[in-house]
């Protein structure tokens, strides 16, 4: 198994269990039986909130995008956090996200629709 993988709270529970498991079962194998890396999900929160169907707060992926659009749900994401931290999803960011990414869209469309306005010819000295 090349990677073990578990939600933070279940450290103790199933990765150690993993670890121990493993390393009894396969003893006399050595070193190349047991993972080679164990990883902990975190959680997500919603608005600085712990994300909850009982808050009301919960969202599918599917759902976001379809609420946001996929690159504006990227653009948020990336913001959301990669730290130790649990990571934090803002709404308001991805409502920003869909308003700058129109923008860039509209700054790019004039700049090649008007692209000779842009260039410059060089001279010679």
């Amino acid at each position: 198994m090349d990677l073990r993988v578990s939600g933070k709270d279940l450290i103790r529970n199933h990765l150690i269990f993993s670890l121990l498991n493993h390393r009894a079962v396969w003893a006399k194998k050595g070193v190349d039986m047991l993972p080679r890396a164990y990883f902990a999900n975190g959680h997500i929160g919603v608005n600085n909130k712990k994300m909850s169907k009982s808050l009301g707060n919960f969202f599918t992926m599917e759902e976001t995008v379809e609420k946001y659009g996929a690159d504006a749900m990227r653009v948020c994401l990336s913001d959301a956090g990669d730290t130790l931290e649990d990571a934090n999803f803002v709404e308001k960011n991805a409502s920003t996200a869909i308003l700058k990414l129109n923008h860039l869209h509209d700054f790019i469309k004039e700049v090649m629709d008007n692209l000779e306005n842009y260039r410059t010819e060089a001279t010679e000295d």
